[in-house]
């Protein structure tokens, strides 16, 4: 018999925090380097060494903690989990286990068009450690300890998300508030942000929840779907041909599309966790909290409700224009600068966000308001409003240059019209000869012959009015 099955799936992302030095020493802790350059005898837990913490580190760490709504832990401190990777090189990690920085905090999606809740359990403050780079050809792995030590934060998730595309929107939006939280630039290739997924099914109906799996280090919102996808399968599979899901680590391959077994689950138990003796508690007070609070801005959701309200642009837009803190302030002040804020917001869209390489657009925000204003006024066509865009672009010139030395400007002159419809008439004879026979549809070939010889710069709506009344004639 086969049965159908429900996933329950709760998330870990790591995010490294956007410091210039390392959690506990004053070692770079930007991305890149030459490998085992950035590492001293702290990071590295040399004998006799003691850490230091990263006061804006913690800051930011709080500042996350706000964004996500958690409950902050008036008295932390810091644990020693220890385990033995050749990527650790003191053979722990310094993280947070009894009393964590955030508690019960939330992140809402919109998911299939509805709203939904993703509790978060808890937020610690921890270090990264190195990585690994295999060598298949050669069989060799190399360890590059720089980024040993940088300051990270685990963000775990409730079991709350049922399937991958909740699971792509919780990451997704959760990127989106540390963005503009300001805490992290959450750039996955980088590893900057990654995650874990904690996976299980169970038979529709049942209220307990199945054994889950764990599947390590995805770095990328698409790879997660389809670590999810395989994983649910998998697990479905295995429990209708009569086995059992084991609790264990495994990892997504992204050759094959299917999750691998990596090694057995460890316990709690397993990491020994104690009390870090090097370093004192951290106590926050209410005027830490109030200080950090004012760092927070205005919230991704704050900004995509008022554009939704305010300037009538669709929510997949206004999340669109709301990926990064720098393209919402960019659109902002485009928006506030025009009549268009709607057409401002397409021609960014359609425009400028194709062609970004960065987060700053490389026009003026004024630029965008006077071609929104110049399309919504009747002056440019929509072929052309885009191409005067690109042409600013490309030229790094204003639109009303570019518009007067390309001949952009839309043609109303209704005379002008008139002798184009004449000679789209010459060139299209059977569909004249349609549309005297009654077959309206044809009467868009010679609208569109029209739109053809005036480079797309006649106006559409009155090409429409004009190419009706010179075929009326034939309707009496």
């Amino acid at each position: 018999m086969i049965f159908e099955y429900e996933a329950a799936i709760g998330i870990e992302v790591h995010v490294e925090l956007k410091t210039k030095t390392k959690a506990f020493c004053s070692c770079s802790a930007k991305y890149g380097g030459a490998p085992n350059t950035n590492c001293c005898p702290i990071c590295l837990g040399m004998p006799g060494t003691l850490p230091v913490l990263n006061k804006r580190a913690f800051e930011l760490a709080v500042i996350a903690c706000l964004s996500v709504g958690c409950e902050i832990s008036p008295c932390s401190h810091f644990d020693r989990k220890n385990y033995f990777y050749p990527d650790l090189p003191k053979g722990y990690q310094i993280t947070q286990n009894e009393t964590p920085l955030g508690k019960g905090g939330y992140v809402d999606i919109f998911c299939g068009g509805f709203e939904k809740r993703i509790g978060i359990s808890r937020i610690h403050f921890e270090e990264d450690a190195g990585k690994l780079i295999h060598k298949p050809d050669s069989g060799v792995t190399y360890i590059d300890y720089n980024r040993c030590g940088v300051p990270l934060i685990e963000i775990v998730s409730e079991p709350d998300m049922k399937n991958a595309a909740e699971a792509k929107a919780y990451l997704t939006e959760l990127k989106r508030i540390l963005l503009f939280a300001g805490v992290s630039d959450c750039r996955m290739n980088e590893g900057s942000m990654r995650c874990d997924l904690n996976v299980s099914v169970k038979r529709k109906g049942e209220h307990a929840l199945g054994t889950r799996c764990e599947i390590k280090n995805i770095n990328s919102i698409n790879y997660a779907g389809r670590a999810i996808d395989a994983e649910i399968e998998r697990q479905s599979n295995l429990i209708d041909s009569g086995g059992y899901v084991k609790t264990e680590t495994r990892r997504y391959n992204e050759d094959t599309g299917k999750t691998e077994r990596m090694r057995d689950k460890e316990s709690a138990a397993e990491y020994r966790f104690i009390r870090e003796p090097d370093l004192p508690a951290v106590l926050i007070n209410e005027h830490d909290i109030e200080r950090l609070t004012k760092e927070l801005g205005r919230s991704p959701a704050c900004r995509i409700d008022m554009y939704i309200k305010k300037w009538s642009i669709s929510r997949s837009d206004a999340e669109l224009i709301c990926t990064c803190p720098e393209y919402a302030d960019y659109y902002e002040d485009a928006a506030n600068k025009t009549d268009y804020p709607q057409i401002a917001a397409n021609l960014f869209i359609g425009g400028i966000l194709p062609g970004l390489s960065d987060s700053t657009p490389e026009i003026p925000p004024e630029w965008l308001a006077e071609t929104a204003d110049l399309f919504g006024s009747g002056k440019l066509s929509s072929s052309n409003a885009k191409r005067l865009i690109y042409l600013q672009l490309s030229e790094k010139k204003p639109p009303r240059e570019l518009m007067a030395k390309y001949g952009l400007e839309k043609i109303t002159d209704e005379a002008a019209i008139k002798s184009m419809i004449e000679d789209a008439v010459i060139k299209r004879p059977s569909a004249v000869q349609d549309i005297v026979r009654g077959k309206n549809q044809a009467k868009k070939v010679i609208i569109g012959e029209v739109m053809k010889i005036s480079n797309g710069k006649a106006d559409p709506v009155i090409v429409v009015k004009e190419v009706d009344l010179y075929f009326e004639k034939y309707g009496r």
